[in-house]
């Protein structure tokens, strides 16, 4: 299926990958999320069998990543229970990525994206994009709260890392509750 991809295609040699992980979307019924050996991710449009979001992580070897055993780890990713957020530890560096894969061309990681487009609408008023969090150690398994979203990360150290967001009050009246 990636091979209908024209931009994907046209950019590097697909070759067939062992899949790691699939998962339904929490928040979009119809996105079933696909994670590949070589460290790509993306998504299956399950109404219409194509795919619509990629994530096209280069490989370790281009990196500064040395240790080229640690893509022989199986990774498990895990949806963020809003928003289609995509979570999966890196195959290259320590750390995860945090993939928009929000139904619709406005996702960074929709194979229709055009960034050009994106940034002169008026619909888009938050800048949309990936995200990388760095972390101590590598990724092999990711787990998300379903209330608040925090991702527990279980490394290759046999070591969990958790990852939150930081609350803040916003006004006085919220330290008086």
């Amino acid at each position: 299926m990636l091979e209908k991809i024209g931009t994907l295609k046209a950019q590097s040699k697909i070759v067939s990958q062992e899949i790691h992980s699939i998962d339904l979307d929490p928040s979009c019924s119809y996105q079933l999320a696909f994670h590949l050996d070589d460290g790509w991710s993306g998504v299956l449009d399950v109404y219409n069998s194509r795919v619509s979001h990629v994530h096209c992580p280069p490989p370790a070897w281009l990196s500064d990543s040395n240790n080229s055993a640690d893509q022989l780890h199986l990774r498990k990713p895990s949806w963020l229970s809003t928003n289609s957020i995509y979570a999966v530890g890196s195959s290259s560096d320590h750390g995860i990525h945090l993939l928009d894969f929000f139904p619709g061309s406005s996702s960074p990681s929709h194979v229709d994206y055009n960034e050009d487009i994106e940034s002169l609408s008026e619909r888009t008023k938050l800048k949309k994009e990936n995200r990388f969090v760095p972390l101590s150690e590598g990724v092999t398994a990711c787990v998300t709260h379903p209330l608040n979203n925090t991702i527990v990360a279980g490394t290759k150290n046999s070591s969990l890392l958790v990852v939150s967001q930081k609350q803040q009050c916003t006004s006085d009246s919220m330290l008086e509750q």
